[in-house]
């Protein structure tokens, strides 16, 4: 802990002086000032020819301070007590000239030496003891209970000062009872509370040095980060989507999204197009922005139910969604909302797209078949099966990349998966055409997007441009024309 040493007794006493003059003025207002001149003369004048002697009381060093012999649960005198700076003006036991200026929170303050020495010995057995945080967010509670009301967060790394042992509740993780004592401690800013040494190390102060100083960067706002690891933080164009009716399964998922984990000291970010594992030391706060130290990232709240991440380093100007490929930042939302019960919605809508798909193919053919058989002299065969899978064959004539690639053990350059009817089409394309589909191969499929509408008795397909973010198709892949396709009566 930082301490100024006031070499000078008399020196200490003009400088708190000074400081009870700026008390008493600020009390009593300019109207004292000539009676404050004359006092403040007559202290000076006592303070250099007679020394300060008088003391305050007595204190018990809580946390050592760093270069002196001021030791925790060391008797210290206390000479001067300025609530001004919130510091005492104490001496030292091995040293009765030097005198040095400490925070109130290095200390306990008696009126008594009996007393003072009294506390000194009911420290005595924990005096050279702390414990420091193995994670980042551990909680310093009212009660030696985890149900308890937190006062305090932990930084990774960060000390606490052990007071004592307390009895506390059993605790538990998996139905089994974790190693761990409970002790009531004291963090740097005075705070007191109980933490559970589990997640913590205990160690001793050795002989000559003090306690470890932990990083002097801000420490970050407790609730901020009570909210950022509570739970999933979601692409904010998820909202887009949900406002707009434009779901879409492959980037609508539980995959992506921000994941912080206090546990593991580490953020992970999975965005389309984008994942990585932001790992951190410890969490600090500059002006608005938390950072994750020992990584590129930073986090800043904009409000309560939406965040913003940036691993640039700059000001980031983010698209309306929130995030574009190639980017190094991107908005994230909490989503009161079920993913899966979205998904599960947006499923049904495009199973009843298919069958939208064959009553429209029936008003061509009304046999009511399952099967739609369409034929090309240069797009080959493409089959449509009302329980959602496809067969495409004879591709050969087709431009490179129009259709999917057909596997390497395929007969006749036969393309077989699922289809799905339901693509979103944008305005700019949505009056010429009257849906679209998504073909799809293997477990992890190429997606392959194209749109379609009848015209007399064929079919025409396109292929569909990029889905947007926003989950809509707003355009056709310029690189290919049109294919029309005969439907095949039987």
């Amino acid at each position: 802990m930082a301490s100024s040493k006031i070499t000078s007794q008399k020196g200490a006493c003009i400088v708190h002086s000074l400081r009870m003059d700026l008390a008493i003025r600020k009390r009593k207002g300019s109207g004292a000032t000539l009676l404050l001149a004359f006092g403040l003369g007559a202290i000076l004048f006592s303070a250099l020819f007679f020394g300060c002697t008088q003391l305050e009381g007595w204190g018990v060093v809580i946390w050592s301070v760093k270069g002196t012999s001021a030791k925790s649960g060391t008797v210290v005198p206390v000479y001067l007590k300025s609530n001004i700076s919130k510091s005492y003006l104490i001496g030292l036991p091995d040293d009765d000239k030097t005198k040095i200026e400490v925070p109130f929170t290095s200390l306990e303050f008696f009126s008594s030496k009996r007393a003072a020495e009294k506390r000194a010995q009911q420290l005595a057995p924990y005096a050279a003891l702390y414990l420091s945080a193995r994670r980042d967010g551990l909680p310093v509670r009212d009660e030696p209970s985890v149900n308890a009301r937190r006062v305090y967060r932990l930084r990774l790394g960060e000390s606490v000062k052990v007071l004592s042992a307390a009895e506390g509740e059993v605790v538990f993780t998996g139905g089994k009872a974790l190693p761990g004592e409970w002790y009531f401690v004291q963090a740097t800013d005075g705070t007191r509370g109980y933490v559970f040494s589990n997640t913590m190390v205990l160690y001793e102060e050795n002989e000559g040095t003090s306690a470890p100083l932990i990083a002097q960067a801000p420490v970050p706002n407790a609730s901020l980060l009570d909210l950022l690891y509570s739970k999933p933080w979601r692409p904010a164009y998820y909202q887009l989507m949900i406002d707009d009716g434009t779901i879409d399964p492959d980037l609508f998922i539980l995959q992506y999204g921000l994941f912080a984990d206090a546990k593991n000291s580490q953020v992970r970010i999975e965005l389309p197009g984008y994942s990585n594992a932001f790992n951190f030391s410890a969490v600090s706060q500059s002006g608005d922005w938390l950072v994750f130290e020992g990584s590129r990232l930073r986090i800043r709240f904009e409000n309560e139910s939406t965040i913003l991440a940036d691993w640039s380093g700059t000001d980031p100007i983010l698209a309306e969604e929130g995030w574009a490929q190639g980017d190094h930042a991107a908005r994230f939302i909490q989503l009161d909302a079920s993913i899966p019960v979205i998904l599960s919605g947006e499923n049904s809508r495009r199973d009843a797209e298919l069958k939208v798909f064959f009553q429209r193919k029936s008003q061509l053919q009304s046999n009511g078949e399952s099967i739609a058989i369409f034929l090309s002299d240069t797009g080959g065969i493409l089959t449509i099966d009302l329980k959602g899978t496809f067969e495409w064959s004879h591709t050969d004539q087709l431009p490179a990349g129009f259709a999917p690639e057909p596997q390497a053990d395929a007969q006749g350059n036969t393309v077989k998966g699922n289809i799905r009817f339901g693509l979103h089409l944008g305005p700019a394309i949505s009056s010429a055409w009257m849906g679209g589909f998504s073909l799809l191969m293997g477990d992890k499929p190429d997606r392959k997007d194209f749109v379609y509408r009848f015209e007399n008795d064929q079919l025409v397909i396109a292929r569909a441009g990029a889905v947007t973010l926003r989950g809509t198709t707003e355009s056709l892949d310029e690189r290919f024309s049109p294919m029309t396709y005969y439907l095949v009566v039987k």
